[in-house]
């Protein structure tokens, strides 16, 4: 398994590419669609499908441009499909990003968690930043989105943001079986 790290956008949020013996991912490719094509592109790997954390504009902002070079799926939870097409919702009204609505998505189903459980890919539901935040689980790293930093947890105080919900998601990956990588939506990989 190989996982790049991509900051992208005026939020430097992550963007990782995720290799794995079968499938490339990608997750959260919140910005400049061009910089994480011509990476792929430079090392011939064509990506199986889109995967997000949650909808916040910040990490969905170069899924249009993925979906029409590569045309592949992207995958969202269905608490956060008002977020992907909403652009007073996701935020990208108020930071002057183009009026953000997504129009092409999966909302993930029993059928797609069958598919990702496959592939080792489990899927946590963690809300409290959105009402959709998920974390993505492979192998001993866990993709956290806006849940958890070095040093902080994400905002709650955004479209569907929830603070006691954000506190039991935070107790549950504390109390997971072992430890993990957490690579966040922001900032530096961090041990839990």
């Amino acid at each position: 398994m190989k996982i790049k790290t991509l900051v992208l956008g005026p939020l430097a949020a992550n963007c990782y590419i995720v290799q794995l013996e079968e499938i490339n991912i990608i997750i959260d490719p919140g910005a400049q669609p061009d910089t994480i094509i011509d990476y792929l592109d430079s090392r011939a790997l064509v990506p199986d499908f889109i995967i997000n954390t949650h909808g916040h504009y910040d990490h969905i902002g170069a899924v249009p441009g993925l979906i029409e070079k590569y045309k592949l799926p992207f995958y969202i939870d269905g608490a956060d499909e008002k977020l992907i097409t909403d652009p007073d919702k996701n935020g990208s009204s108020f930071f002057g990003e183009n009026n953000l609505s997504l129009k092409t998505y999966n909302l993930i189903n029993s059928k797609d968690l069958q598919y990702f459980n496959k592939n080792g890919i489990d899927i946590i539901r963690t809300p409290g930043h959105s009402p959709g935040s998920i974390t993505i689980r492979i192998k001993d790293f866990l993709f956290t989105g806006d849940l958890l930093f070095k040093g902080s947890i994400g905002r709650t105080d955004l479209a569907g943001g929830d603070v006691s919900q954000i506190k039991d998601s935070l107790l549950k990956i504390k109390n997971m079986d072992r430890d993990y990588l957490i690579y966040p939506g922001h900032g530096p990989i961090l041990l839990l």
